[in-house]
């Protein structure tokens, strides 16, 4: 799993390229904590996410509670068909802002 900041204006691009699994989860999270750190508006970029376990969505969920503190904002976009369905399943794809 890699993750490339873009800055665009006021908001904070993440790229994620590979698996958000167990073994990259806390490797995500660093990254995602980071991202917070310098912006308060996040958008994930998904297209080349290929598989998502519950430890990538406890990180999006960590990510959520705390912009919300801060009413920032969270973002995903682009999330394959095959993706997004764990998003249906857990009916998170109600939570997020998934475009």
């Amino acid at each position: 799993m890699e993750v490339t900041k873009i800055q665009a204006g006021d908001k904070l691009i993440l790229k994620i390229n590979g698996k958000l699994s167990a073994a990259t989860a806390e490797a995500f999270n660093c990254e995602v904590e980071e991202a917070i750190a310098e912006s308060s508006r996040i958008e994930m970029d998904f297209t080349e996410v290929s598989y998502m376990a519950s430890a990538g969505l406890r990180v999006l969920i960590a990510a959520q509670k705390k912009l919300n503190v801060c009413d920032g904002l969270l973002t995903l976009r682009n999330v394959r068909e095959d993706v997004l369905e764990v998003f249906k399943l857990t009916g998170l794809d109600e939570v997020f802002d998934i475009q």
